[in-house]
């Protein structure tokens, strides 16, 4: 048993070491998220099981014990201090910059001036808006990790870093250097941030106001646990100290650490002369919006390690590398008024009406408050002068009140009573104000564009612009109408970029919309709280939306993932009288939800099965899959439902608490019996 356990774990953790650096290094993946999310699980349960097979480079080893309460970092410092980098913000400065680094390289007198005429070597890669960290390997093992702290001293992170994925615990060289300080930045992309952002808009938490800040905030957790749930990279720029480590450019340090597993900065640029670097500065800022991080200029240094180590440094910053920023994107302004906008869920958020103001080239009118609560807390009041910043398409944010300049007249904004479009009541929630009327019209632009969405019915016909059309002509009042749309022909083709084929294509996708699976039809219904794979969950265990409509409390949080907030929502949703008018329409217009039960007549009927620990003769995967194609569901975790587990190598705690339960429990062999029979 456990010499096939360590083979399986050492499978495991190759394959997931793969999947990382195929998808941090080259933007592709040979697993899905739910294949690693799989195997994850399964190296999990089988190191549970052998604890005397756990390594300290093993994936599953990123997340420590959380410090103590009221504990803070320990300190240490820098084998090599992290110093500054010179900012400039002009191309003059920059072409002086190089100039004084042609002067000084120049050899002797006779020489100098034929010296400093010839272009110098630079490479130049962006300058990412993250958190500088510091990551100390002593043979190949990271073994700690400081922020950058003043420069010569920084913060004790270590368990906190190990929590990201793209983070290597072990160098992936044959030949590692002895000791070696290797330098990045911690960073959020922007996908990952607006997922977060519209996380958190689900939930009583603080809003994310930036990446940078949360991922300033988040390294300050004590929790590595919280940390390890936040989708953090780490991006390399360069090494501090290095013993047994001897390269001749920073080009060819850049491939030694691809080479080690690091994800670099790109896209990374060699040029003979600064021409090439101004160019590129100007090339990025121009695509910085396009760029999968947030960048504030660009970093050029001196390829040659030579002549790097012949120009020195400073007391502050080196002399061979600097950084050329890009336009700010903030700016000061003066509040104009503060209104309450609302979302598709209902929720109404507070904006700030900006006398309008220039940003990287963009005029600024107006800036989220993000919610009532941050609003009170940061006291924004009209006719403040605040300071806003904007970042890639995201809307401008106040980040900054200049209350010294405040009028000793102006008074704290009050929260709305009432919705601000429909009027109705408002429901608080947390830090969050919410209207109840699911037929406010500022709700319904939203409520349908979500339900049309591509993960929920993919109704491409009824995106943003045309539902705009729709809702002005007075042709949809209600979410239940765009069931109607197929009988108001002559109406719709009135419309303006409404032609006969494009009518012909809506019919046809909201014809194919009726009948969705369960899982899609719950998510397009827009509850408060519920995502797509909250739905999933919740269609895996009731089957039908009966079912779901009438389930209670106690039913609801038994569902992996449903906590009392979203039973709540839930409970809430299908009791209001616009829900059931609303599904009442779309069942009368031929709407068929599809069921999540297995289709009947398989061998496998009435069965559910949960898989556990490591199989040797398929995967976790193709045993799922072969039972539903006999008739049986597949859970993820050991529910009421479960009526056979099958438990494999290193089966951990979901065996510990089938048994207790009294559930059936196979090996892979009976399980291949019952299939085969």
């Amino acid at each position: 048993m456990t010499a096939s356990a360590r083979k399986r774990i050492g499978e495991l953790r190759k394959e997931l070491e793969r999947a990382s650096e195929l998808y941090y290094n080259h933007g592709s993946s040979d697993l899905s998220d739910s294949d690693y999310d799989a195997r994850w699980a399964e190296l999990v349960e089988l190191e549970t099981a052998h604890p005397d097979l756990v390594t300290p480079d093993s994936p599953t080893q990123r997340v420590g014990a959380p410090l103590p309460k009221g504990s803070s970092f320990d300190k240490a410092d820098h084998l090599v201090p992290m110093l500054s980098i010179e900012s400039l913000t002009n191309e003059e400065e920059v072409r002086e910059f190089d100039a004084r680094a042609r002067k000084s390289l120049a050899s002797d007198d006779d020489e100098e001036e034929e010296r400093e005429e010839a272009p110098l070597h630079w490479v130049a890669e962006p300058k990412l808006d993250g958190v500088s960290a510091n990551l100390l390997y002593e043979n190949g093992e990271f073994v700690r990790g400081l922020s950058r702290g003043d420069g010569t001293t920084g913060e004790d992170i270590t368990q906190n870093l190990r929590t990201i994925r793209n983070l290597p615990l072990r160098l992936a060289i044959d030949d590692p250097p002895a000791r070696i300080e290797v330098r990045g930045e911690v960073i959020m992309n922007r996908d990952a941030f607006a997922r977060l952002q519209a996380e958190s808009e689900t939930t009583q938490d603080t809003p994310f106001r930036n990446a940078r800040n949360t991922v300033a905030g988040t390294l300050k957790l004590l929790d590595p646990r919280t940390v390890a749930r936040r989708p953090l990279d780490f991006i390399c720029f360069g090494i501090g100290h290095a013993e047994g480590l001897e390269v001749a450019s920073h080009s060819e340090l850049r491939d030694l650490l691809d080479r080690s597993g690091f994800t670099l900065a790109t896209p990374y640029e060699q040029s003979e002369g600064i021409d090439g670097v101004v160019a590129y500065r100007d090339r990025l800022e121009a695509d910085r919006d396009e760029m999968p991080y947030e960048m504030d200029g660009i970093v050029a240094k001196l390829d040659s390690v030579e002549e790097q180590h012949r120009l020195g440094r400073t007391a502050r910053a080196p002399r061979w590398a600097l950084a050329f920023k890009f336009a700010p994107r903030r700016a000061t302004t003066r509040v104009l008024g503060i209104t309450a906008q609302v979302g598709r869920t209902g929720k109404i958020t507070p904006v700030a009406e900006l006398e309008p103001v220039e940003i990287a080239g963009v005029t600024v009118r107006r800036a989220t408050l993000h919610n009532w609560g941050l609003l009170d807390e940061r006291d924004v009041r009209v006719d403040d002068h605040v300071e806003i910043e904007r970042a890639g398409d995201v809307i401008p944010a106040v980040v900054e009140v200049h209350s010294d300049k405040r009028d000793k007249k102006s008074r704290k904004q009050k929260p709305p009573t009432e919705c601000p479009t429909c009027a109705s009541a408002l429901e608080p929630e947390g830090a969050f104000l919410y209207c109840i009327n699911l037929d406010c019209p500022d709700q319904l632009k939203g409520r349908i564009v979500h339900f049309a969405s591509r993960r929920a019915l993919d109704i491409r016909r009824l995106g943003e612009k045309y539902v705009d059309q729709l809702i002005d002509a007075g042709l949809v009042k209600r979410l239940e109408d765009v069931y109607t749309l197929p009988d108001r022909k002559a109406e719709v083709l009135a419309l303006d970029r409404w032609g006969e084929k494009s009518y012909d294509n809506l019919v046809e996708e909201l014809d194919r919309a009726k009948s969705p699976p369960l899982a899609k039809f719950v998510l397009a219904l827009g509850i408060r709280h519920v995502g797509e794979q909250t739905a999933k969950d919740l269609a895996d265990e009731f089957d039908t939306l009966d079912a779901l409509r009438n389930a209670d409390e106690e039913a609801l949080v038994g569902v992996h993932g449903v906590g009392e907030e979203v039973a709540a929502s839930l409970i809430h949703f299908f009791a209001l009288e616009e829900t059931g008018r609303f599904l009442d329409a779309a069942f009368a217009a031929g709407l068929s939800i599809e069921s999540s039960a297995a289709p009947a007549g398989g061998s496998l009927d009435g069965m559910t099965f949960c898989f556990t620990g490591g199989m040797t003769r398929m995967t976790r995967d193709a045993a799922r899959a072969l039972v539903e194609e006999h008739g049986a569901r597949t859970s993820s975790s050991i529910t009421k439902k479960v009526t056979h587990v099958v438990a494999g190598e290193g089966a951990g705690s979901k065996l510990a608490k089938a048994e207790k339960l009294g559930l059936e429990v196979l090996t892979e062999d009976e399980f291949l019996e019952i299939v085969e029979r």
